[in-house]
């Protein structure tokens, strides 16, 4: 249907709706906690696109070609990458609008 972005569109029709609402509702409560979204998104991006670089390298699973960009980084598909970005975004920020006090 949509080709090599098959994967990246329906990844970004599923996550952006949510992360837009979050900001949406809680952007000052997210933005006054900054020092703990980012490295709360950051540390388990990075480990999940770590892990799936080993998983892919050593076959337990690939993603069809026909339906990707085929681009490439440092071992990792780029909708790989953002799947765990955008799902990262969405856990954390939700977390932190639910436990952290919004600013005076």
């Amino acid at each position: 249907m949509l080709g090599q972005w098959t994967y990246l569109v329906y990844e970004l029709a599923w996550a952006l709706p949510v992360i837009l609402g979050q900001w949406a509702l809680a952007h000052r409560t997210l933005r006054a906690y900054w020092r703990v979204v980012v490295p709360g998104i950051a540390i388990p991006t990075l480990y999940l696109c770590a892990a799936d670089v080993l998983a892919i390298h050593i076959g337990i699973w690939s993603l069809h070609p026909e339906l990707t960009l085929n681009i490439w980084l440092g071992g990792l598909p780029l909708e790989e990458g953002v799947f765990f970005l955008v799902t990262n975004v969405m856990v954390v920020q939700g977390i932190v609008m639910l436990v952290c006090k919004p600013p005076a």
